[in-house]
């Protein structure tokens, strides 16, 4: 470094000069090389801020799922059938962002789905028969027990078969769905759709993890109403007739007795004795007698109307529930069937028979329970006892 002063010569100066610029060059260097290295700095700081703001959304997302899955299996935790569909309906389609679902219950007899509950907005088809719409994606989805996750069903290939047919296409926006079977203990219950998403994009392989938990809850929770249903009916059914037993008659018939008590409506109930039973399962072995009264039953259901309740209380006693029925219009109707009861012949094997039978009415008054009524009409089958009709259906 060469000191500068007046007396200076133009080449110390100049050398002072490069100098004091190769000083300024290089602390330019120095700082740009700084400033560089802060920018780099800046951007992994701000990739680093994405990353984790992209991870506390996946987190914010999957926090949501995971909600709403626990919430469906609280929710789920039921044995109300038709609740159990609407809840996986209503909750389902947001796991995957979907705006349409449907969920199809299976009859396996009659090899049909049924629709039970649906967010379309309008009408779908109610019934789908498999054997006649063999190529629908329900059909093959209950065929091949595995869900369908469909990006675009215009060039969708499946692996066997013709080209899949989805009613209605026109109407959905997005040409990708899922198609879900509902499987439990080896069984299908159901099938579960959806169909297009919020943001319009195809539904992908990422999503079928959740789905497929979604659906085997919905499954499962299906079969466990379904069986408790069937618990439930058996324990308030005959298992000869099908019709009510003596304890759900009783129970239905003091739950009209009350109705017609609050809203002073007319109640009527008819008890059916068919006489000559004991001495046909005497004769001819009490299959015989079951016989007569799964026929007997069959003409009480068939020629009643759909409000009527129908019940077996006795050994060979029915019992009839007329709600909204007085007096008048309940003789009327069992004139009628104890004409078609005394008529039918009735089929034993290769032979038939004709059973007569005796018919009592009792007719609601206010203050009367259930137990009041079907005394009513017991005493009026009493009292016709050896006649071959009618009886207690005119009495006051």
């Amino acid at each position: 470094m060469t000191q500068v002063t007046r007396q200076s010569r133009k080449d110390e100066l100049w050398h002072e000069l490069q100098r004091v610029r190769q000083a300024a060059e290089a602390q330019r260097a120095v700082l740009e090389g700084e400033a560089t290295r802060l920018r780099d700095e800046n951007e992994r700081l701000q990739d680093r801020a994405r990353f984790v703001e992209e991870l506390s959304e996946r987190v914010r997302a999957a926090n949501e799922k995971l909600e709403i899955l626990t919430s469906l299996t609280k929710e789920l935790a039921s044995f109300d059938v038709d609740g159990v569909l609407a809840v996986s309906v209503q909750r389902i389609p947001y796991l995957v962002g979907a705006r349409f679902a449907s969920v199809y219950v299976l009859d396996p007899v009659r090899e049909e789905l049924h629709l039970k509950h649906h967010t379309h907005g309008r009408e779908i088809d109610r019934v789908v028969e498999l054997e006649a719409n063999p190529n629908s994606l329900m059909a093959r989805a209950v065929r091949g027990r595995k869900v369908l996750c469909i990006d675009d069903l215009g060039s969708w290939q499946p692996q066997a078969g013709p080209t899949p047919e989805r009613p209605h296409q026109e109407r959905y926006q997005t040409s990708s769905c899922i198609v879900a079977p509902l499987i439990a203990a080896g069984e299908v219950q159901g099938v579960l759709n959806l169909a297009d998403r919020f943001d319009n994009r195809p539904f992908d392989e990422g999503q079928l993890a959740l789905i497929r938990q979604a659906r085997d809850l919905v499954a499962v929770s299906l079969r466990n109403a379904r069986l408790f249903d069937e618990v439930q009916r058996a324990a308030r059914t005959c298992s000869l007739t099908g019709l009510m037993n003596h304890q759900a008659f009783v129970d239905s018939l003091e739950a009209e007795a009350r109705r017609a008590e609050r809203y002073d409506k007319p109640l009527a109930l008819l008890v059916c004795n068919m006489r000559g039973i004991r001495l046909l399962n005497a004769n001819h072995g009490h299959q015989a007698g079951d016989a007569v009264l799964l026929q007997a039953a069959h003409v009480l259901r068939h020629n009643t109307r759909d409000v009527d309740i129908a019940g077996r209380i006795g050994g060979s006693e029915f019992g009839l529930i007329l709600p909204e029925l007085d007096r008048p219009g309940a003789v009327v109707l069992a004139e009628r069937l104890g004409r078609l009861l005394t008529g039918t012949r009735f089929m034993i094997g290769s032979d038939t028979c004709m059973v007569p039978a005796t018919l009592g009415l009792g007719v609601y008054r206010r203050g009367m329970t259930g137990p009041d009524l079907l005394r009513e009409a017991l005493e009026a089958v009493d009292r016709g006892r050896g006649q071959d009709l009618l009886v207690g259906l005119r009495d006051d």
